[in-house]
C-alpha cells in the first residue's frame, strides 16, 4: 500500500497552497512535542559528519540499546524504519502461511501477499475492550499444527488502530505454547505510549528465539521523516538476517538523532504522559459535543471512533481537509465494520481546532 497511510500532508498542502508544515496532521501516531532544545545544538555541532559515511552498521546505537534491555549488541538490526523489516521479514524467511489478526496495519498483508504467502485471518477484534482481549488469546491459543507450522504471524501490540494491549507476561506465555517453527513478528511501533518498557515491551522480558520485535523510533521520538527503526530477535534468526543486512541503511543524521534520544530516555516518558493527558482531553470534549461519534477504547495515545449516521467518515475527512486539518479515514483497515477516524494528539491549542471545526462540521450536518 503505497498511499493510505496516515500524514499525507503534501497532498493537502498542494491542494489548499500552504506549506505542509501548516497543516495540522492528525492522522500521523508521532509525539507532537517539540524537540528539546539541546538537541538542535547537538545536531548542529555535528552537521560536518553529513560529509562521512554513516556508521556502517550503527554500532552506537546498537550499543545503547543492547546496554538498555540488557541484550548483545549482535540482537539489534537497524534499519531504515519498521517498514523495511515488515516488507523484508516475508521475503527472507521464505514461511509458508502468514497469520494477520484483524483488523491491524495494513502493511502485514502487503507485505505478505508481495512475497505470494498464503494468509491466514484470525478475528476480527476491533472494539478494543478487555472482551477483544481475551477472545484474541484464545483465538491464537486455538491455532492448529497446521496452521502454524512453518509460519509467521504478525502481531501489533499495542493495536493499530484499536489499541488492544497484550501484557509483555500474557503474550509470552501464549508464545512459548506454540511450536517453534513459528515465528512471531511484534510490532511494538507503539509500546513507549503504554508505559514504561517494563510494563508494554516483552523486550525486558526472556523472549524465546523464534520471536522477532520491531521498535519505532518515528512514534515516540517524532521523526517519522528520518526513518529508523530497529528489529531485535536472537539464534538462527538474528544470524540469518545479520547475512541479509545492507551497508550504511540508516544516513548519519538519523544516526545521530536516535543518539541522542537514547541517552535522553527522559524525553519519553514526558512524550507519553502529554499524549495519554490530550487523549483524555480530545475523548471528553469529542464525545460530550458530538453525540453521533462514539470512542473505542484502546491502551495506546491514539483514539479510535466509530461513526453513527448520518455521520461519514469520508464526509469527516473532507471537511476538514478544507481547514487544512488531516485526521484519519480507517476505511482501508480490513476487520473494522461501519465507519471510523482515528485521530492522535498534538498541541494542545491545536486539538482546540480540531474539536471546533469538528463541532461545526457534524453538528450542522444533523
Amino acid at each position: 500500500m503505497l498511499f493510505g497511510h496516515g500524514g499525507d500532508v503534501y497532498s493537502i498542502a498542494k491542494k489548499l497552497g500552504i506549506n505542509p508544515y501548516e497543516v495540522l496532521d492528525f492522522s500521523s501516531n508521532c509525539s507532537p512535542l517539540p524537540y528539546p532544545e539541546e538537541l538542535h545544538d547537538y545536531l548542529c555541532k555535528n552537521i560536518h559528519q553529513m560529509h562521512l559515511l554513516p556508521e556502517v552498521d550503527s554500532l552506537t546505537i546498537r550499543s545503547l540499546l543492547a546496554k538498555r534491555y540488557n541484550l548483545s549488541e549482535k540482537n539489534f538490526l537497524i534499519g531504515s524504519g519498521t517498514t523495511q523489516w515488515i516488507f523484508a521479514l516475508p521475503r527472507l524467511l521464505k514461511p509458508k502461511k502468514a497469520i494477520i489478526s484483524l483488523p491491524t496495519y495494513a502493511d502485514y498483508e502487503d507485505a505478505s501477499m508481495a512475497s505470494d504467502i498464503d494468509l491466514i485471518y484470525i478475528g476480527p477484534f476491533p472494539s478494543g475492550s478487555k472482551k477483544d482481549t481475551v477472545q484474541l488469546i484464545d483465538s491464537l491459543n486455538k491455532l492448529k499444527k497446521s496452521e502454524t507450522s512453518n509460519a509467521i504471524i504478525f502481531l501489533c501490540n499495542p493495536n493499530n488502530p484499536t489499541g488492544l494491549f497484550i501484557k509483555p507476561d500474557e503474550l509470552i506465555e501464549i508464545i512459548n505454547q506454540k511450536p517453534d517453527n513459528l515465528t512471531w513478528i511484534i510490532d511494538e511501533a507503539y509500546a513507549p505510549f503504554v508505559a514504561p518498557d517494563e510494563e508494554s515491551s516483552i523486550l525486558t522480558k526472556n523472549f524465546p528465539e523464534n520471536v522477532i520485535i520491531l521498535r519505532s523510533f518515528s512514534k515516540i521520538y517524532g521523526i517519522p521523516g528520518l526513518r529508523v527503526g530497529c528489529l531485535v530477535s536472537k539464534g538462527t534468526i538474528i544470524d540469518k538476517l545479520w547475512k541479509e543486512l545492507r551497508p550504511w541503511s540508516v544516513n548519519r543524521m538519523a544516526q545521530l538523532c536516535v543518539e541522542f534520544f537514547l541517552k535522553n530516555i527522559d524525553f519519553e516518558d514526558k512524550v507519553r504522559n502529554y499524549c495519554q493527558n490530550e487523549k483524555s482531553f480530545l475523548i471528553d470534549e469529542i464525545s460530550s459535543k458530538i453525540s453521533s461519534i462514539k470512542y473505542i477504547p484502546g491502551k495506546c495515545h491514539f483514539a479510535l471512533f466509530k461513526l453513527e449516521k448520518p455521520l461519514s467518515a469520508s464526509f469527516i475527512q473532507k471537511g476538514l481537509e478544507k481547514a487544512g486539518i488531516l485526521i484519519r479515514n480507517c476505511h482501508n483497515f480490513k476487520g473494522l465494520k461501519g465507519e471510523f477516524i482515528r485521530i492522535s494528539p498534538r498541541m494542545h491549542k491545536d486539538n482546540l481546532k480540531l474539536i471546533r471545526e469538528m463541532e461545526n462540521l457534524c453538528n450542522n450536518s444533523v
